[in-house]
């Protein structure tokens, strides 16, 4: 079961680079964030699983889950990104009034896609393990600030 999860978890993390190929000077600097997307994802996936105590079954679900919530979630902030970048260097009211509006529709479908994502957990796995999940998803972002600090004063992890 350990080796379907892994493997799973490899699949997940490579899937980036099953992409077609393009012959904008952009691509490669895409694809490195897309690769590095995904490196991060099954990071981020091993902290989860390692600090939930999930069973073989569990973690295996989680996985699909974790990947798909992920997935779209990072798609809606990119909707996000892209809004902000549309707007010209002396963004108009109009231009300002669309972003928000954007971002609106944006966080509303985070929500959604979060409370989702929990009533799909809920069929998985125990709510004591969910909490324990909100619990890793915290400590996980402290744990990236405190990495990117120490980046930041050249020290090593």
């Amino acid at each position: 079961m350990k080796k379907i999860f892994l493997l799973l978890v490899l699949t997940m993390s490579l899937s980036v680079f099953g992409q077609e190929k393009c012959n904008s000077p952009k691509c490669d600097v895409h694809k490195n964030r897309a690769e590095w997307f995904a490196q991060m994802r099954a990071k981020k996936l091993v902290f989860l699983v390692d600090a939930m105590d999930l069973t073989e079954t569990e973690k295996a679900a989680f996985a699909v889950l974790f990947e798909k919530n992920e997935t779209e979630t990072g798609a809606c902030y990119r909707e996000m990104r892209l809004a902000k970048k549309s707007m010209s260097e002396e963004p108009t009211e109009e231009e300002y009034k669309n972003a928000v509006e954007v971002a609106r529709i944006q966080m509303l479908k985070i929500a959604q896609l979060r409370a989702d994502y929990l009533e799909k957990l809920e069929k998985i796995m125990s709510a004591e393990k969910i909490y324990k999940l909100y619990e890793a998803e915290e400590a996980y972002k402290k744990l990236l600030i405190n990495d990117m600090g120490r980046c930041r004063r050249g020290e090593k992890k």
